[in-house]
């Protein structure tokens, strides 16, 4: 029988041990994984989805001035450019799709909602024609609006009046 010296079983348990474990831990960094590494190509984003260049370039600049690393001065230049760009792509995408549709401004539904926003703007004596289309008061300083009864045409010029005086439509509170 063959009698090892003290120890030598032991730092041959701990070489077999120390060998695997390096096997483990340098096997993936020693493996030909090439195909794995390659990124899968990524399919074009839908034509409604594309983003414009100009925008993007947009968005670079608004964070390069807010980290520093644009002055005001360059900054103002290149917006100014880029803006130009983004809008010029803009109208082009949108003329390109407007004639795949119908003109908007053709549609008689759309003249209807129309004529009706540019008749039922209440009008201020002091801050002018309101944003909100049917607004009994100002929403700047608080007055009364008197206004035109839609169906009839008749002034409603009372404070709280929700009838037309003359028909009895119900107007807008």
């Amino acid at each position: 029988m063959l009698v090892l010296p003290d120890g030598v079983l032991a730092l041959g348990a701990g070489t077999v041990l120390a060998l695997g474990a390096a096997a483990v831990v340098l096997g993936p960094l020693l493996q030909d994984d090439e195909p794995a590494r390659r990124p899968a190509p990524t399919p074009a984003p839908p034509a409604s989805a594309q983003r414009s260049a100009a925008v993007d370039a947009l968005r670079e600049i608004e964070f390069d001035r807010a980290t520093g690393k644009l002055s005001d001065d360059d900054y103002d230049a290149l917006k100014a450019s880029y803006t130009r760009d983004a809008l010029a792509e803009m109208r082009a995408r949108d003329a390109v799709g407007a004639g795949a549709g119908t003109d908007v401004a053709d549609d008689p539904l759309e003249r209807v909602i129309r004529g009706y926003r540019a008749g039922a703007r209440a009008v201020c004596p002091v801050d002018g024609p309101r944003p909100e289309p049917d607004a009994a008061f100002c929403s700047a300083c608080g007055r009364f609006l008197a206004g035109r009864c839609a169906s009839c045409g008749a002034a409603c010029d009372q404070e709280g009046q929700r009838f037309c005086g003359d028909c009895g439509h119900a107007l807008a509170a």
